[in-house]
């Protein structure tokens, strides 16, 4: 934050008016189960994947046998609006396992990176088709969110000029390799940045999703930033801006719309 004592000053006078990522090299919790049952099960009930080229198209999800005497199999599935969306299917439905092995793979298959939208998360639901075959304590259906590992490079430092604040500082930019996509590193406190996503000419706004800015406000918590529209004249990018808190659940208007302003780097 950069003054905090003036943003006090301010908000004096207003009234108030959006996974835990998995990490696919680590063995996870064996689970224990007769000797009649493989007692399968998925490390957990949401996974997130962020896949580079170098994932060759294929996401890799860990399957976990609690009994690893033998040769085994499971069969396994994804949700049918997955299958009529054409991007994700399985590499096979069935999940093998060697004698002794406790931890295999089902494998999703997307194809080219380039099918992948930069910013879109894709939810894929997984199911381990046989019930009697789970674990007492396991998971038998997954929710997997896969999205694409961007590749931040910094263009130099612009100006950030914030209405709400009432000041203005160097900000460091940084662009994504794979899109028109903008992040703004420890913009308003530091650990927080912002991102946003323009269209391909640069002149509009295409994306810009609730965003925390690391500031809380006593008793609603943190405050996000949500960009109404945004106006572009040269390298000055102003965007109206909503000031927004959890409240119930949900988000609420804590503060009306106000400007706040990026230059650019030359």
């Amino acid at each position: 934050m950069k003054n905090i004592a003036k943003f006090l000053s301010i908000i004096a006078f207003v009234c108030v008016g959006s996974l835990t990522s998995c990490d696919t090299d680590a063995i996870g919790t064996l689970y224990e189960g007769n000797n009649d049952s493989p007692s399968l099960s998925f490390p957990s009930s949401q996974l997130i994947f962020e896949v580079v080229a170098e994932d060759n198209g294929v996401v890799k999800v860990p399957v976990y046998r609690g009994n690893t005497q033998g040769v085994d199999s499971a069969k396994v599935s994804i949700d049918e609006e997955t299958i009529a969306g054409g991007i994700f299917s399985l590499v096979s439905d069935i999940v093998r396992f060697d004698d002794g092995q406790a931890t295999s793979y089902a494998e999703l298959t997307f194809g080219n990176i380039d099918k992948l939208g930069a910013t879109d998360k894709y939810n894929v639901v997984m199911t381990i088709a046989d019930s009697a075959s789970i674990s007492v304590t396991g998971v038998q259906e997954v929710s997997l969110t896969v999205q694409r590992k961007l590749t931040w490079e910094n263009i130099g430092n612009g100006v950030y000029y914030s209405q709400l604040f009432g000041e203005s500082w160097e900000q460091p930019v940084e662009k994504a390799k794979e899109g028109n996509l903008y992040r703004l590193p420890d913009c308003i406190t530091l650990g927080y940045p912002i991102i946003f996503s323009l269209s391909e000419d640069g002149q509009q706004l295409t994306g810009w999703d609730p965003q925390p800015t690391g500031f809380t406000y006593d008793p609603y918590g943190m405050v996000y930033f949500e960009a109404a529209d945004m106006t572009r004249e040269g390298n000055t990018l102003q965007f109206p801006m909503y000031g927004l808190v959890i409240y119930n659940g949900s988000f609420a208007q804590l503060f009306n719309i106000f400007t706040e302003t990026l230059i650019l780097p030359e």
